[in-house]
């Protein structure tokens, strides 16, 4: 498929029978966090403990805590909220809230915008290309649309599961899968609502394909088997693969037909180099466990482009390997593993001159 293709159906999507993979999955779409966080900034409403109970709101508080790298309080966050709702300054706004009262008419301007269109069934009609034709993928994924959230998540999954109410994070074959994108990060640069809808769907498509890939694994014997003897180079391996098919994804929106600009092919191999380095340091008899998992988190959470290193090679081995093995090949690599998406790029990478990565 063109990048061309891809944009198209994104925007105007075919809702017939062409996404066969994912004719049993469902986008529950929730705006409750959004509305009632517009309400208390616009003074329609003072029941902050109404607001930190929805799930939209819990999931995101949560997570944010997790990005800032700090223990969550929830008197903290209602101590927060208040400073919001009085128009107060906030100190080391860890909950990005500042950013929602300066962005709240172009929040509320996309929420009702997203509100009126098809959302879920254009995502859903564009990813079905990324998928196994015989993939076995059934269920509802929560979609909680919220507006505010760390600085350096525009949107996350998790898999989740709810104890009185509250979320506990749990691994990979636990729980719910579900979505939060945060409106605030998506209007944060000032465009037409036209180009934040856009821009929605590029996102809550990337997610969902995280969701989607979730879900596969746990239906995949393959998958399952490989997952049992997880060690930190495993982990690192699957973040790169889920992250790179993802903002490849997401980068076809962006080209529209277009090759990437000198600068990403600079920046993407520096990423292919890093990586490699990792891998090599991840392999160590010295390596502890607290600088592995500081190692895979900082691929993909350390809030640019360029520091994101696991996603972003991850990213260029997936544009490497669908523009020059084809679509079909890397919708192979879903069904096949970690170790097939690699061996495919490294077939890329000795034909073509790029950066080998080994494992």
């Amino acid at each position: 498929m063109s990048c061309k293709s891809f944009f198209l159906i994104l925007l105007f999507p075919f809702f017939g029978n062409a996404q066969s993979s994912l004719s049993d999955i469902f986008l529950r779409l929730d705006f409750s966090s959004a509305e009632q966080l517009i309400e208390l900034s616009e003074g329609k409403t003072n029941n902050i403990n109404r607001f930190t109970e929805l799930k939209g709101t819990q999931i995101a508080a949560a997570t944010s805590v997790l990005l800032a790298r700090e223990n969550f309080f929830s008197a903290v966050f209602k101590e927060h909220l208040e400073l919001f709702y009085n128009n107060s300054y906030i100190q080391k706004d860890i909950f990005g809230l500042t950013q929602t009262r300066t962005l709240l008419p172009h929040i509320k301007a996309l929420l009702s915008e997203i509100k009126k269109r098809s959302v879920d069934k254009r995502v859903l009609a564009t990813l079905s290309a990324f998928f196994p034709s015989d993939a076995k993928i059934s269920g509802t994924i929560p979609v909680y649309f919220v507006a505010m959230g760390n600085e350096n998540a525009t949107a996350f999954v998790r898999r989740v599961v709810w104890k009185d109410g509250t979320p506990i994070f749990v691994g990979h074959d636990e729980g719910e899968t579900i979505i939060v994108v945060n409106l605030a990060k998506i209007v944060q640069y000032n465009a037409k609502t036209e180009i934040h809808f856009i821009e929605t769907l590029s996102t809550l498509a990337h997610e969902c394909f995280h969701a989607l890939f979730s879900m596969y694994q746990q239906n995949s014997p393959q998958w399952k088997t490989a997952r049992e003897h997880s060690t930190p180079t495993s982990v690192l391996t699957e973040l790169v693969q889920n992250e790179g098919i993802a903002y490849y994804i997401s980068l076809q929106q962006q080209l529209g037909g277009e090759t990437p600009p000198t600068q990403w092919f600079t920046e993407t191999t520096q990423a292919l180099q890093t990586l490699q380095k990792i891998l090599d340091e991840l392999s160590s008899p010295n390596l502890t466990s607290a600088r592995a998992r500081e190692l895979i988190m900082n691929a993909n959470l350390s809030g640019s482009f360029q520091k994101n290193y696991g996603a972003t090679a991850g990213l260029r081995m997936a544009y490497e390997i669908d523009t020059k093995l084809g679509r079909k090949v890397l919708t192979e690599t879903i069904k096949n593993g970690t170790e097939d998406f690699f061996e495919k790029y490294l077939e890329v990478a000795k034909q073509y001159g790029l950066p080998e990565i080994k494992i």
